[in-house]
């Protein structure tokens, strides 16, 4: 049988398949346990990277709460790059781990030694927030005794019940902490779909959940064909995107949110989706909003990927980038060609790169080319590589997207880049470790 878990433990496994039922059982919780066990030399390690940068950060600062912002800023930097881990993701595991090694130890111990996992131990640091100084070594105490017999979910729920009953005073603070974190988030999905969601104050949500369903259900009747399900989805985004020819200060009409959507549609992609598709004339090629040509004049490919791209989601069908483009107001250039005027580089005669220089380089980019950073392109600097004031140039090969963040993190000389080849870009961290990045295919 295999070998306990637990600190400094480890897991002998035979072949799995060698297993009889009630052997393999046994065999993945010791193996959950042994994960728990990696889960807190992690939080362990984290948490002494934060150290590091709370030492330099402490010869900085004079006030420690200024510190231990900027020790788990760098912190989270440092190992959201090297674990491949969004920003607001390595934000999170920095800030737990300290809680875990400083504050909450009996969680801590409950982790390392397999009782607990890792999503268990997050709930108990995040559920004791805003107890009482006092109380909390109790409260903690009273979660993890649940915590070893039930889900997250059920844990989550206990919590909240318990913290309503001994500490309301609670409420407040984690109300005002969570109203600061309010956001709306759009995830890709498969198959041309996304989720759009949005952490809002509960009484707001509820209010704007049923205003849709309000209207959905007035949708409804015996010659509607979409569920209840469908129509809260439609109704949803017409109360957004769509536009009345009414007057909406009568009341009878509404005026919805104008909506910006770019997509990059390869001409040939779309060539036979479009309405006169085969035609040829002088106008075929802008109509469509992009050369296939290289930045060297080269003919595209035979295998070259002919797909469009969404922005901020990624590759959509062609019938939906015809139907986009059959009702795009304009178009501009993307993919450019010496013969189209549209330079890719103004070398030392201007600092601030022209709109179709930006746009290419937005466009090549997708997002903030910092490791881990999925901020899109449109909300990002334009950066020279080599800064302007040491011979940079103003070319597509020495500029790239970087959110302001990371942008000021170059600047500072925190975090350094390369580019040796146009679109590839090397970052360099504080702990010396590089990470090579590619910008997403067309």
């Amino acid at each position: 049988m295999p070998a306990p878990a637990g600190p400094r433990g480890h897991v002998h496994l035979p072949p799995v398949d060698s297993f009889d039922l009630s052997g393999a059982v046994d065999a993945l919780v010791l193996v959950n346990e042994l994960q728990s066990w990696a889960e807190a030399q992690k939080v362990k390690l984290v948490n002494r990277i934060r150290e590091h940068y709370r030492v330099k950060a402490l010869l900085q600062y004079e006030v420690s709460g200024a510190a231990e912002e900027e020790a788990s800023f760098h912190a989270a930097e440092e190992v959201g790059a090297a674990l491949r881990l969004p920003t607001r993701t390595a934000r999170a595991l920095v800030e737990s781990s300290e809680r875990l090694v400083h504050a909450y130890q009996r969680t801590f111990i409950g982790l390392e030694s397999g009782k607990l996992s890792w999503r268990h131990a997050a709930t108990i640091v995040e559920e004791c927030v805003g107890v009482p100084s006092d109380a909390v070594a109790r409260f903690e105490e009273e979660l993890i005794d649940t915590a070893e017999h039930s889900t997250v979910a059920k844990l989550t729920r206990q919590a909240r019940g318990l913290r309503q009953i001994l500490h309301r005073e609670a409420a407040p603070e984690r109300k005002s902490r969570a109203e600061a974190e309010r956001r709306v988030v759009l995830e890709p999905a498969a198959d041309g779909m996304a989720w759009l969601s949005a952490y809002l104050p509960a009484e707001q949500a509820c209010g704007i959940y049923n205003r849709i369903d309000a209207g959905a259900r007035f949708l409804q009747d015996p010659d509607e064909d979409r569920t209840l399900t469908q129509l809260r989805a439609d109704v949803f985004t017409d109360l957004l995107t769509h536009t009345c020819a009414s007057d909406p200060s009568t009341g009878a009409g509404f005026r919805g949110v104008g909506a910006t959507v770019h997509i990059t549609v390869p001409a040939l992609a779309v060539l036979n989706q479009l309405p006169g598709a085969g035609s040829e004339g002088p106008g075929s090629e802008t109509a469509y909003g992009a050369d296939h040509t290289g930045s060297g004049g080269e003919s595209a490919s035979a295998d070259q990927r002919l797909y469009a791209v969404l922005e901020g989601y990624g590759p959509i069908d062609t019938d939906t980038a015809a139907r986009l483009a059959a009702h795009a107001p304009s178009f501009t250039r993307i993919l450019t060609h010496p013969e189209t005027g549209a330079a890719l580089s103004i070398g030392r005669t201007a600092y601030r790169p022209p709109k179709h220089l930006q746009d290419w380089v937005r466009v090549r980019d997708k997002t903030c080319r910092h490791p881990g950073c999925n901020r899109a392109a449109t909300a990002t600097e334009i950066d020279h590589t080599i800064p302007w004031h040491q011979g940079g140039s103003t070319t597509h090969t020495n500029l790239a997207c970087l959110c302001s963040k990371h942008h000021t993190l170059k600047t500072n000389e925190h975090w350094h880049y390369r580019q040796p080849e146009p679109g590839t870009i090397i970052t360099s961290s504080p702990a010396g470790k590089t990470y090579t990045t590619q910008p997403p295919p067309f």
